[in-house]
């Protein structure tokens, strides 16, 4: 058991951060903001499981170890095509192994007020302003901080007022065999003006058998009456690590819509911090989670509702099997002027092995008088009456077995807008029970 909340990084990767600073993209003031990033970062390091908020979780293991900037690959073309989504009209932006391919991208003819470019390219060009939207997480967070520092790639997605991309745009993430012990830093800034209208598909696949980190940020602002619905669905090879954090912010009448599906990853953590600041919003977040073997999965969640007259649900659902470990922590907290709230929150989970695990937190933190909050969860096993009724039809017991867990958890991938994402999730989900291969053909 660690005895402090932070663990100092090895020497490693202030080595690789001396030698690879000078080739980082950006100028301007960018320079400057990545030093002061990586100081930071040398002064908080990364969590233990004595901070509160990764008690469940030891990072360590994955995070602090000699890593290196990941080398440019372009898999074959088949291997990338495989993980499209959105339909034939969808655009795209791909990064293989931290790295955007721009001969790859989908991007041009966009309509007027659209934008999506890669951040590494606006790093050179347009430095103050993608100085300025780093800056905007300033916590004391380690990992965050070193996203900031090494940050060379991701997406730039910026919808004038009254926009919309009628479209869905993917954001395609691959890491491949090449990426063995690589640090991949992907920062996403998405901008949505007023009445702008976005579907947004962020696909996070690890190929092969090699252990890559990668360490993502997204920042999120909705403007007055926009709206944004959002597939993610993340399917990975067990010795790989994914850490997201994600920032929201929705102004008056905004509407985001999440759903996430995370079907794989060694160690996969997803932060999301949701904060409503106009009248008239709503924040829907959904997702599934189904770690097995040693895999081991962590779902923060914190909406903040500061304005009057809004709406949120989080709905999860968990299937934990092996020697796996999930966690949820879900929190609504609902300020005095967030008078007329209406806010859910709800995580039920399945038990499937004696030697899994499964942590689930729910919060309220209420200080308005009229407001409508609930939250819930729930951790069980598989209904022995509706087993016995489908062995009893002639079902084996694993495929009986897999049919109820499917079942239970699709109510959830049906909330993916995207078709095609929707049958990635279902492919990958079934892959992970036995006999699933039956119950995915046509």
């Amino acid at each position: 058991m660690p005895t402090a909340r932070a663990v100092e990084p090895v020497p490693e990767l202030l080595e690789l951060w001396a030698t690879s600073r000078a080739y980082l993209p950006g100028k301007g003031p960018v320079p400057g903001l990545r030093d002061a990033a990586f100081a930071a970062f040398r002064e908080v390091g990364f969590p233990t499981t004595r901070a509160e908020a990764w008690k469940y979780t030891n990072v360590v293991p994955w995070v602090n170890r000699p890593l290196r900037l990941p080398p440019r690959d372009v898999p074959g073309t088949d291997r990338i095509t495989a993980w499209f989504a959105g339909g034939v009209k969808a655009r795209r932006l791909i990064f293989v192994n931290g790295h955007l391919l721009p001969e790859l991208a989908h991007v041009g003819g966009l309509p007027g007020g659209v934008t999506v470019r890669g951040l590494g390219r606006l790093l050179q060009e347009e430095p103050d302003r993608v100085a300025d939207a780093l800056a905007e997480l300033d916590e004391p967070r380690g990992l965050t901080a070193l996203n900031t520092a090494f940050a060379s790639a991701g997406a730039w997605i910026e919808l004038q007022d009254g926009a919309a991309l009628d479209e869905p745009l993917q954001l395609l993430f691959l890491t491949t065999a090449t990426a063995d012990s690589v640090l991949c830093n992907l920062r996403n800034v998405v901008r949505l003006g007023r009445a702008a209208r976005l579907h947004l598909i962020e696909t996070h696949v690890a190929l092969g058998d090699a252990k890559p980190l990668s360490n993502v940020v997204s920042q999120v602002r909705l403007g007055e009456g926009a709206e944004l619905r959002q597939d993610r669905v993340e399917i990975g090879a067990a010795p790989a690590a994914l850490i997201e954090r994600s920032r929201t912010v929705i102004a008056a009448g905004g509407r985001l819509c999440r759903t996430v599906a995370t079907l794989g990853y060694g160690l996969s953590r997803h932060e999301q911090g949701v904060r409503i600041v106009g009248a008239g919003a709503e924040a829907l977040l959904n997702g599934v989670f189904t770690p097995t073997g040693k895999e081991h999965v962590d779902t923060q969640i914190r909406v903040e509702h500061a304005a009057p007259s809004c709406h949120s649900n989080q709905f999860y659902k968990g299937v934990v099997d092996g020697r796996s470990h999930a966690v949820f922590a879900g929190k609504i907290l609902v300020e005095r002027a967030a008078q007329k709230t209406d806010a859910y929150q709800s995580n039920n989970n399945l038990l499937l092995s004696d030697e899994a695990e499964i942590d689930s937190k729910p919060e309220l933190e209420i200080y308005a008088d009229d407001v409508k909050c609930s939250h819930g969860a729930t951790i069980g096993e598989l209904d022995p009456a509706a087993l016995f009724y489908l062995r009893s039809r002639g079902l084996p017991a694993a495929l009986a077995r897999s049919l109820l867990i499917f079942g239970w958890a699709e109510e959830v991938l049906e909330r993916m807008a995207d078709e095609a994402t929707r049958l990635q999730a279902r492919r990958a989900f079934l892959a992970r029970l036995p006999g699933g291969a039956v119950l995915g053909e046509p």
